[in-house]
């Protein structure tokens, strides 16, 4: 990776492409979505995983992440909770989905990186497979 560091903003040099990064959304990435996308994006594809291995069939998982932090230090991130919703037809896996989260908060790469630092919470909850708004059928 490399990066440059011009006109109030840093661009990255990627193996996929251009990556601008910014305090100012105006000009690139934040910082802080920056930050919390790595650690979804690696979550959500060790959960991909077990699942597979589970013989759980989805169609999608949709991700929301909430953030705490703390402006009396440099607004730093105290906890990241993650709901992650599985969409499919096996409802009746609800009761491993506390043993999944721990799963995935203990192969996940990025957030092994951060665990002792922030509190991160994983939960995960299966809903029915249905088409969501913007779903190409």
């Amino acid at each position: 990776m490399q990066f440059t560091y011009y006109n109030e903003k840093l661009i990255g040099e990627m193996e996929y492409g251009f990556l601008p990064i910014s305090p100012n959304a105006e000009l690139g990435y934040r910082p802080m979505e920056l930050f919390v996308s790595s650690l979804t994006g690696c979550s959500t594809a060790v959960l991909a995983n077990i699942l597979v291995k589970k013989r759980i069939d989805y169609k999608r998982i949709d991700v929301n992440v909430s953030a705490v932090r703390n402006p009396d230090e440099a607004n730093r991130i105290e906890r990241l909770t993650f709901e992650a919703a599985v969409q499919t037809d096996s409802l009746d896996k609800e009761k491993q989905a506390e043993k999944m989260s721990a799963l995935v908060l203990k192969n996940c790469g990025m957030i092994q990186s951060v665990i002792g630092s922030i509190d991160i919470r994983y939960q995960i909850e299966f809903t029915p497979d249905q088409p969501k708004k913007g779903d190409v059928a």
